[in-house]
């Protein structure tokens, strides 16, 4: 009998002590740096449409409960193989105890990279197949359906803007990095109840300031329903990023402004859409916190696009809905 009690008290132990080094093993904090952090995320494959699958890598949290979702797109040449998106990236860091412990109302965040068909980028990728590998994981996942965002630096911007615009019901938000590509006034309305945060320094000699974060941010703010609900940081000049001059400013999202060294961003500073600077911007914070609707589960056959806008004119409504049959153009206001 004596036996038996020290045999049973010896496996309790051995089995307390393992669940306690496999909670630790899956518990990495910031400091021990995007190696450990990548070593969490696990690969998948979106559903084949349009003859294409968009891979992906992604991260869980630890948690019974509905969690934001994060999909994060990177620029060119960060496709060229499967894993390079996640190598291509210190989004990495979001997975960090010390940041998912940041997430407002929800015991973490989902992480979700996707990889571009290289050299097929998220500029010119057809969309649906990215919309699927998205809406796919989400379905088998614990995922907030009110809390799915879109990021994307570069190229990967124009693919968040593309996607946000295209699918507005089902995307709480957006966050651009030094993005080529504008944000027009129709959709700039389509998305006044979205959260949008833009990175851009004044001298990217890529993502031309004047030409598209400018206008988009002056739209942004003609149409917000809150001017608390859309974010802009610039500076004057930022790290090189090999041939591309002042592009580097998306380690300030990817870290959450978190160990950078201000002498990299000259008059670097954040402001909401009234103007007013923000003095600790925390984009974990930002996107998480507030009320939200639910992302649609209606299948998307007419989705808007720049030949199919949303004006002030012709709102999209319970009784004026978008079908094949009812589409809405710029001739046909409601």
């Amino acid at each position: 009998m004596k036996t038996i009690r020290k045999l049973t008290a010896i496996i309790l132990c051995i089995t307390f002590i393992t669940g306690i080094l496999s909670i630790c093993a899956s518990s990495v904090g910031y400091s021990e740096g995007r190696d450990a952090l990548r070593s969490k995320f696990r690969r998948a494959n979106g559903p084949e449409v349009l003859g294409v699958d968009v891979d992906y890598s992604y991260f869980c949290p630890e948690s019974d409960n509905p969690c934001p979702l994060i999909v994060y797109m990177n620029g060119a040449g960060n496709g060229t193989y499967k894993g390079k998106e996640l190598e291509g990236t210190d989004i990495c860091f979001w997975t960090s105890d010390e940041f998912q412990a940041k997430a407002v109302n929800a015991d973490g965040m989902y992480v979700m990279i996707l990889r571009s068909p290289d050299p097929i980028y998220f500029d010119t990728c057809p969309l649906r197949p990215m919309f699927e590998a998205i809406r796919d994981f989400v379905d088998h996942h614990n995922v907030d359906k009110k809390r799915i965002f879109v990021f994307g630096r570069c190229l990967g911007a124009s693919g968040a803007e593309r996607l946000i615009t295209n699918y507005p019901d089902y995307f709480a938000g957006a966050c651009l990095m030094c993005p080529r590509t504008l944000i027009s006034s129709s959709e700039a309305y389509m998305l006044r109840n979205k959260k949008i945060w833009i990175f851009c320094s004044f001298f990217d000699t890529y993502s031309l300031y004047p030409f598209f974060t400018l206008p988009s941010w002056f739209n942004l703010r003609l149409n917000t329903a809150d001017s608390k609900n859309i974010m802009l940081t610039n500076s004057i000049l930022a790290p090189r990023a090999d041939l591309l001059f002042n592009h580097m400013i998306y380690p300030l999202l990817e870290k959450n402004f978190t160990d950078y060294d201000p002498g990299d961003y000259p008059g670097l500073r954040t402001v909401d859409g009234s103007g007013k600077r923000v003095a600790s911007p925390d984009p974990i914070v930002f996107f998480t916190s507030g009320d939200f609707t639910p992302a649609s589960t209606a299948p998307v056959d007419n989705p808007v696009t720049p030949d199919n806008p949303v004006t002030p004119d012709n709102p999209v409504t319970p009784d004026n809905p978008v079908t094949p049959e009812n589409p809405v153009t710029p001739d046909k206001p409601d």
